[in-house]
């Protein structure tokens, strides 16, 4: 039966645009979606294969915290998130000419498992405690505050700890960066503090890896199920232009859109342009996308929305970056791999990886090979000539963590499924970056100048705060909740707030104080530590009682600090001459 409420256009076909078109489509709307690319999912979509095979966008980490994409999930598939992933509460870390020893952090910013990783032989006991009394001293913020954390980074506020090591620092640059692609100088101190809050609440299991391709697992299921109540999905199809009248946004344009290879981007099919009318405009683009359609209208005489809502203008200063991916067939196995994701410590490149073939169920192109999705995080030190010589440069450095010939070129190495090995720029697919001082320009929902536009995206305003998949289905669900509202036309819609326990908030307060002389205890022995490690290095004999100096201050192995690109070299005193740089990506 054709729906008979009011109509709403959506422009972009991610998780967020998905959500809304659900549940729009379930309260009666009237809903067409369109999506520039050939597939639908955004970042947690998935490229298809020619062997109809699919191959995720980006590798996500989906943690416990997540009520409104589990509900969601468990709503359009019948299943609970068990029959679809597997728990995971460990991560990896692999260093150059070690493998196959993989030191390990189980849940490594939550205070029950403090003390497991301090012992887990990724660094000193003193650091790993600093590293985690830190964690709890950010948390404590909420109801002691010693900072105004308004606009400050996260080094930022490392920085104004007195127990703070350099090793510790450099670990949580190391993290952030691994999770977000972007240095904990530019992370958002605040955001990272709800992070770290909500995933304490929800710590068993820390995460939760897929069983197979967003595709299969979410995207296909979210798809069946709009179209189910009626909405109308286009694809290959990008608007062009939104012209608004009277404080309404009256038309869009609209052009049919190609892949171009060379390129990694989509790009405009001559002759297809086109304009529609509408009623609701709903747009679930990525940042950049939107800052270029709020000025642009659909012809030069017709005002666009920035000329209506210039409030809106702000959106410019939110930036985004890409992580290229390569999905990596061996011809064998290799012995060894953990099922874990794994950064890759020291990494000029900035890699991580994840065995998909371990975690992905029932894919005959896996049988009896090592499958990696293998991601680099630094694209400055990548080469930028071309995407195969991008593409080798990262096979060739994690040739020095993993037992592989790389070859001299791209499609060289005998130890590579080339059929089936792909490598994704993904510069149609970037991410948003939480930086410090943009929570102000993060837009939201609604706009009180426009009545009929509405907003949706990780990067717009909610409670989650750090870019997630949460916060994706989040801006979704409040998008449908204001068209409802606005229109008055169907059930209310809800939103799962994220965990909160004011009990926590107190005990982080307690622990602040009670931990405080073992933290200086820790921060002593560990200086003490580097400064006599520092003093060995520069004498042949050594001291007898100190082990042998493995070329730097000992401490965290996740210290390379994120950021710059090119080769890292040491200085005498054991640091990096060449700057920032190093770190690892998963997404969540």
């Amino acid at each position: 039966m054709t729906p008979a409420g009011p109509a709403v256009t959506i422009a972009g076909g991610g998780l967020s645009g998905l959500t809304a078109a659900l549940r729009l489509g379930q309260r009666g709307y009237r809903v067409t979606l369109y999506e520039q690319k050939s597939w639908l999912g955004g970042n947690l979509g998935s490229r298809p294969m020619p062997d109809g095979e699919h191959l995720d966008v980006y590798p996500h980490m989906y943690l416990e915290w997540y009520a409104n994409f589990w509900a969601l999930l468990e709503e359009v598939t019948g299943q609970p998130k068990e029959a679809r992933f597997a728990p995971f509460s460990t991560v990896k870390q692999l260093s150059k000419g070690e493998f196959p020893k993989f030191a390990s952090l189980t849940d490594m910013y939550s205070p029950w498992h403090m003390f497991q990783n301090m012992f887990s032989g990724v660094g000193t006991p003193a650091d790993m405690f600093v590293f985690g009394y830190a964690s709890i001293d950010l948390l404590a913020e909420k109801f002691n505050p010693t900072v105004t954390l308004d606009n400050v980074d996260v080094n930022a506020f490392l920085n104004t700890r007195p127990y703070m090591t350099q090793a510790a620092s450099d670990a949580f640059d190391s993290f952030i960066t691994r999770v977000w692609a972007i240095p904990s100088y530019l992370a958002s101190a605040p955001d990272f503090r709800r992070y770290l809050a909500y995933s304490i609440l929800s710590p068993d299991p820390a995460f939760w890896l897929p069983t197979g391709s967003g595709y299969t697992e979410v995207i296909d299921p979210l798809v069946k199920a709009i179209e189910a109540h009626g909405v109308t999905v286009v694809t290959e199809t990008e608007i062009t232009g939104v012209s608004c009248a009277g404080k309404r946004v009256t038309e869009i344009g609209l052009r049919s859109t190609r892949y171009e290879s060379d390129s990694g981007t989509w790009a405009p099919l001559a002759g297809s342009d086109r304009t529609e009318t509408v009623e609701n405009l709903l747009l679930a683009v990525p940042a950049g996308t939107l800052s270029r359609l709020v000025r642009t209208a659909v012809t030069p005489d017709q005002q666009s929305i920035v000329e209506e809502a210039p409030d809106i203008a702000g959106i410019v200063r939110l930036r985004a970056t890409q992580v290229p991916i390569i999905y990596l067939f061996f011809k064998h196995k290799l012995d060894g791999i953990p099922v874990e994701p794994v950064g890759l410590f020291d990494s000029e490149l900035s890699l991580a990886f994840t065995d998909i073939s371990q975690t992905w169920r029932d894919v005959p192109a896996f049988a009896g090979k090592t499958v990696l999705a293998v991601s680099s995080s630094d694209t400055s030190g990548l080469p930028g000539t071309t995407s195969l010589a991008d593409a080798q440069a990262m096979l060739e450095e994690l040739s020095q963590f993993l037992p592989f010939r790389p070859g001299t070129k791209w499609g060289e190495s005998p130890d590579i499924d080339w059929e089936h090995t792909r490598y994704e720029s993904n510069a149609d697919s970037q991410l948003f970056i939480n930086q410090t001082g943009t929570d102000a320009w993060r837009p939201h929902a609604s706009s009180s100048h426009i009545a009929n536009v509405y907003l949706a995206g990780d990067f717009c305003n909610n409670d989650v705060g750090m870019t997630t998949i949460e916060s994706a289905v989040t801006t979704g669900l409040q998008a449908a909740k204001v068209i409802v509202r606005r229109t008055r036309h169907g059930e209310p819609v809800t939103i799962i707030p994220p965990p909160r326990n004011w009990l926590y908030d107190l005990a982080y307060v307690w622990l602040r104080y009670a931990w405080a002389p073992s933290v200086a205890a820790a921060s002593v022995w560990s200086r003490t530590w580097s400064f006599l490690a520092k003093g060995c290095a520069k004498r042949p004999s050594g001291l007898p009682w100190l082990p042998a100096p493995r070329g730097g201050v000992p401490g965290l192995q996740w210290a390379k600090r994120p950021g710059g690109g090119g080769s890292a070299k040491e200085d005498p005193e054991g640091g990096d001459a060449d700057g920032p740089s190093g770190g690892r990506r998963w997404m969540s």
